[in-house]
């Protein structure tokens, strides 16, 4: 293991539960947003039910009783 591993493992292992938790959500509101610029991208505009269904589908379609899920949900959603 690298120093500065290291001492990244050592900042993080520092840091209160809440900051670590605030962090993640951090992370992963990023994540989605940059999964939502995708998506419209690729797509063009739409609604946001609409959107935040291909989203999902972006961010957990790889497992396949959420693809179904969502894909069905999507067959339910105005274009």
């Amino acid at each position: 293991m690298s120093i500065v591993q290291q001492k990244y493992d050592e900042l993080i292992d520092a840091m209160p539960v809440h900051v670590k938790v605030a962090r993640a959500a951090q992370m992963f509101q990023w994540s989605r947003d940059w999964a939502m610029r995708q998506v419209l991208a690729e797509k063009g505009p739409m609604p946001e039910q609409r959107l935040r269904l291909e989203v999902a589908l972006r961010m957990y379609g790889h497992e396949e009783p959420m693809r179904l899920l969502i894909e069905k949900a999507l067959s339910h959603v105005s274009d």
